[in-house]
């Protein structure tokens, strides 16, 4: 035997507590944009890193190969000086060791490049292609010019926006709990071609005992609407303790990324400096051991000092490069909106759009 039915229930929101409900999904709507764009915020910015960790790579692969051409020159000059009786069988071998050592560390460089090639390439959807033009180059960065304010940052970062739109739904879901302590006034009917007559769902005496019914609902659920009440209240007070902690957070990543920048800057110019300097000292000892004035160790160091130099430099411009990425992601990325620079950029663009229609 088949029948159809029907139910269909109305509620008067009496102390709008449905109202808090669709305003807590709205909310929740709201910090689910926020955290997708979040999302999208840190693959940018983990792509950029991804970059510039492949331009470093590449630039160290480079002094990997300066460096095994330096141990073959000192090999070739060790060889020839033994053959003139001027050097003896321990440098032939020491400057042998030094370049197979050399050659090592240029595969390994390698490996380590491709596996940065393949992590971008991953990030940009471009994986197994290997077509990536990379320069090689790191960036040359000014000193951070710092701008905007505690109060624009809040209104920048997308997680802050996500806390903050999970303690309005945290809010009024507590409130809706709260209400729902309260009476309602809710009425139901339902009708089949098994059970009832359609038309008995209007019937007066129905509708008053659902309105009753309804009513009193609230007094044999009590200890479970107080929990619920509870739970929602602690929920709040979770969420906004996690707004605090973001927030937080968010102004301690953009402290942290100015000081680094200050100490980056001047361990930067220190490795420049002291690059300059090796590559001055390798010069000299390269002209003292073809003369016979000093031994192959102190060539082999002039050199040694000379590429490490070279490479701490390679890696101080890198991870100053890196920190200004997340300079840049913890301010929500790009220039903060209300800034002089901003304004500027603001007012450019404006003088643009009014000369091209002009024209």
């Amino acid at each position: 035997m088949y029948g159809v039915g029907l139910d269909a229930s109305w509620e008067l929101d009496l102390w709008n507590r449905l109202g808090a409900g669709v305003g807590a999904a709205e909310a929740d709507l709201a910090a689910s944009q926020a955290d997708y764009d979040a999302a999208e915020l840190s693959l940018a910015a983990q792509t950029s890193i991804a970059w510039i960790n492949l331009n470093a790579a590449l630039a160290q692969e480079r002094v990997a190969a300066k460096t095994v051409e330096a141990r073959d020159r000192v090999r070739t000059l060790t060889e020839r000086r033994f053959q003139r009786g001027l050097a003896d069988a321990l440098d032939v071998r020491t400057a042998r060791s030094t370049l197979a050592q050399a050659e090592a560390a240029m595969a390994a460089q390698r490996q380590f490049t491709g596996e940065a090639a393949r992590r971008l390439e991953t990030l940009v959807g471009r994986y197994p292609n290997a077509e990536l033009q990379v320069p090689a180059v790191i960036p040359t960065l000014d000193v951070i010019v710092p701008e905007g304010n505690p109060a624009l940052l809040l209104s920048r970062r997308p997680d802050i926006a996500s806390a903050e739109a999970r303690v309005a739904a945290a809010g009024l879901r507590a409130e809706q709990a709260r209400l729902a302590m309260l009476p309602s006034l809710r009425l139901t009917a339902s009708a089949g071609t098994n059970t009832v007559e359609f038309a008995d769902a209007f019937d007066p005496e129905r509708i008053a005992a659902n309105l009753i019914a309804s009513l009193v609902q609230p007094l044999f659920t009590g200890g479970q609407l107080d929990a619920q009440r509870d739970l929602a209240v602690a929920q709040a007070e979770s969420a906004v303790a996690n707004y605090a902690a973001t927030a937080l957070d968010a102004w301690r990543e953009v402290e942290n990324a100015l000081a680094a920048d200050t100490f980056l800057a001047n361990q930067e110019d220190a490795q420049a400096r002291a690059l300059e300097e090796a590559r001055l000292a390798e010069e000299l000892a390269e002209r003292q051991y073809t003369s016979g004035t000093i031994t192959i160790f102190n060539l082999i160091d002039a050199q040694t000092r000379r590429l490490t130099a070279e490479s701490q430099l390679v890696t101080a411009q890198a991870s100053r490069a890196t920190n200004r990425i997340s300079y840049h992601l913890a301010l929500g990325g790009g220039l903060p909106t209300g800034t002089a620079s901003a304004q500027s950029a603001i007012s450019n663009s404006d003088t643009d759009a009014a000369r091209s229609g002009r024209s």
